[in-house]
Order: structure tokens, then sequence, then C-alpha cells
């Protein structure tokens, strides 16, 4: 059985303590990362869940991923 893609990215992320300064500057060079890897992505993201928690749903073209 394939593990979880999602279980696998956060497996190290369990132990990150993101009230410390290294905590914070770690998860900062992950999300530059992606930036980096995928612009506009986290940008994304974010402005999905913040329709979803306005009780709007996501457009088609979003969960086809274009």
């Amino acid at each position: 059985m394939t593990p979880d893609p999602a279980a696998r990215l956060l497996a190290p992320l369990q132990g990150l303590d993101l009230t410390s300064a290294d905590g914070r500057a770690g998860i900062g060079c992950l999300l530059a990362e992606i930036e980096r890897l995928a612009p506009g992505a986290i940008l994304r993201q974010a402005a999905t869940l913040q329709l979803r928690s306005l009780g709007c749903p996501a457009s088609p073209s979003s969960r086809t991923g274009r």
C-alpha cells in the first residue's frame, strides 16, 4: 500500500516548534522553496481556504489544478 502523500509531508513537520525563531525560520525556508518551484501556489491555496471559510465553493478550474 502506498503511504498517504500528506502524511509523508506532515511527518517531518511534527517536531517543528513554530514558537521558536529556528522553527519559524525553517518553515519560512520551506515556504520560500515552494514559492520558488511553483510561483503563486501558496497564494492560490490561501485564497481557496479563505473562500471555503466564507462558504463559497471552489471553482471547477481549481479542482483540476488549472
